[in-house]
């Protein structure tokens, strides 16, 4: 199953380059794609005997969870703007997936973006931030959560840099009554008692 197509004359990748080629590609689309559908050929008997089978089929819905968007990083020492080691911001998510019959899964694809400033008490231009994916069911129920590296890298003498998350290969089960639709995936940063506290006493505007 392919939601967007890759050259056929481009050189051939891994598997997971690939997907994580389609992933950034959907971060670009202003639309976020949930499902996937068939073109049929053959005559309209065939059509209406495959028309269930071929019918899109949702994947699960993906957001950033509100307050944990951004980050704020001090050096310890104070929380000033003086202080500031990095302040970093996710800013979109987009999300593919794929149905095995056979296992009853769902095998779900995503990707995250956004961008990070350098602030100034920074003393290294290498830094790695907490990201995570919290899998839940629309009536509330935790499923799982994973925590991930999002390394950051200012180049140069840049003060600012964007970033790509890519997470690949989460499978979740699915029934008759129950599909993609019926799953929430949330990402954001894995912020401290401290950061979250800052989030919510000291709103940030969009950053460049």
């Amino acid at each position: 199953m392919q939601f967007l197509s890759l050259r056929k004359d481009a050189p051939r990748r891994s598997v997971s380059a690939a997907r994580g080629i389609v992933l950034a590609a959907l971060l670009l689309t202003p639309l976020v794609l949930g499902g996937c559908s068939w073109l049929g050929m053959g005559s309209s008997d065939d059509e209406e005997l495959d028309l269930e089978a071929s019918a899109p089929k949702p994947c699960p819905s993906i957001g950033v969870l509100d307050g944990a968007d951004r980050i704020t990083v001090f050096n310890g020492r104070g929380n000033d703007l003086t202080d500031v080691v990095m302040r970093a911001e996710i800013t979109k998510a987009a999300i593919k997936c794929e149905y095995d019959k056979g296992d009853r899964t769902i095998s779900v694809d995503l990707a995250f973006n956004g961008g990070a400033e350098l602030g100034p008490a920074a003393t290294s231009r290498d830094m790695v931030l907490k990201g995570f994916l919290a899998v839940t069911r629309v009536d509330g129920t935790k499923v799982s959560k994973q925590i991930y590296d999002i390394p950051v890298t200012f180049s140069g003498t840049g003060r600012d840099v964007r970033f790509l998350k890519s997470v690949e290969g989460t499978v979740v089960p699915y029934t008759p009554e129950m599909n993609g639709s019926n799953y929430e995936f949330l990402v954001g940063f894995q912020l401290t008692h401290e950061q979250l506290d800052y989030n919510r006493k000291v709103p940030v505007g969009p950053m460049k």
